[in-house]
């Protein structure tokens, strides 16, 4: 066990609270830093390492045969799948672990791996927050699946998705009795700032922070941006991020002969992705897969001033509102982007009011203020109907 306490002295009287998740992940580590600011004691479990300020972090070690990967990016298939079920090797010392530091409240972020462990704890009260490829796309392969996450989200107190549309998914596998808190992924509008206006005369940058895999449909942007450069000399493409498909996009960006227009920055600390952000001019979120629930890139966009161009699907028209934020276009149409992005960097006016009216929309409903208080509420109200 670690434990980094940071700047921050840890106070046992404080209420207690564990949470089940990846320590790598940038969303947990928002949580996290939100709730140690509110003076909460902060233990996290997790497969994973990774130091976070305040908070004390266990790590319980897989075994080594495990595959260890960010599973939001991967794809399951059978054997995978018995890989990942040598977590069950963990569940007694996690379990074990839980009832030893005896919280207030247990909460699971993602229902499958962090979930199962939570519901074999059999601790209460519990919450299970589901993300989006967890209740999306894991319940349909293998057919287990199915099976696991309904069970684990049987055995929680209270259920949050990250989006009104996921919220609708998970409630297909709850029982009768249960219900779902639509709690989005907060951001600090702080850090991520308003984008200072650019000077005249340098050239337009699109851009996109994604992971290089393909349900993201990055291919589909450098094929637009190959089209907008026939027709718009003076604009460039950054693509932020790094992934597996990142050697077959650069090669299709050489192919097409608009690469030395195109930069691909590869892996980008969290901490470094809004100096990205301030660099883009309008920012594209071509996601092909119903996975992307919540689209928290267009949201950091927005909230950063850039107008933005995403995919209608999944979770997306929920934080683009078309036509006052952004723009939406159905998923895979080049045609569609090429328009958008087009009409776009010909009208600046346009640009400087979707961006303002973005960075408003975001403050009016995804600030981490807001959605940690409404997390908030739901620990309370747990505590309350149990004592």
């Amino acid at each position: 066990m670690m434990i980094n306490h940071g700047n921050n002295t840890v106070n046992i009287n404080m209420f207690k609270l564990v949470i089940l998740g990846d320590a790598a992940n940038p969303h947990i580590q928002r949580w996290l830093s939100y709730f140690v600011k509110k003076k909460y004691n902060v233990h996290l479990i997790s497969f994973r390492e990774h130091e976070i300020d305040g908070v004390h972090l266990h790590y319980i070690k897989p075994p080594n045969f495990l595959i260890i990967q960010n599973i939001e990016n991967s794809n399951l298939n059978l054997s995978s799948f018995i890989l990942k079920l040598g977590y069950i090797f963990c569940f007694y010392r996690i379990r074990k672990l839980i009832y030893k530091l005896s919280p207030d409240i247990l909460h699971a972020h993602w229902a499958t791996s962090y979930g199962l462990a939570g519901a074999l704890s059999g601790y209460s009260p519990y919450i299970i927050s589901t993300w989006g490829i967890d209740i999306v796309d894991l319940p349909k392969q293998p057919w287990i699946m199915k099976k696991i996450v309904q069970f684990n989200l049987s055995k929680a107190n209270a259920i949050t998705s990250t989006s009104a549309m996921l919220k609708k998914e998970t409630e297909k596998y709850i029982k009768p009795d249960q219900s779902v808190f639509h709690i989005p992924f907060g951001i600090d509008l702080k850090l991520f700032s308003k984008k200072v206006k650019k000077s005249r005369g340098k050239k337009i940058c699109i851009g996109t922070v994604r992971s290089l895999e393909k349900k993201y449909g990055i291919t589909y942007l450098i094929e637009a941006f190959n089209l907008i450069k026939l027709k718009e000399t003076d604009t460039e493409l950054m693509i932020v991020g790094t992934g597996s498909l990142h050697e077959k996009l650069v090669k299709q960006a050489e192919a097409s002969g608009v690469n030395n227009n195109i930069t691909f920055t590869g892996r980008v600390s969290n901490n470094d992705v809004v100096s990205y952000l301030h660099k883009i001019d309008i920012f594209v979120v071509p996601s092909i897969s119903e996975s992307e629930t919540f689209g928290v890139s267009a949201v950091e966009a927005s909230a950063c001033s850039l107008p933005v161009i995403a995919s209608n699907i999944g979770g997306l028209p929920e934080v683009v509102v078309n036509g006052k934020t952004g723009m939406l276009v159905p998923p895979g149409d080049v045609d569609a982007l090429v328009s958008s992005i087009l009409l776009l960097i010909r009208s600046p006016e346009l640009r400087l009011k979707l961006g303002d009216n973005g960075r408003k929309y975001i403050k009016s409903k995804y600030a981490i203020d807001s959605c940690g208080l409404e997390l908030e509420n739901i620990y309370k109200k747990l505590i309350n109907s149990v004592k």
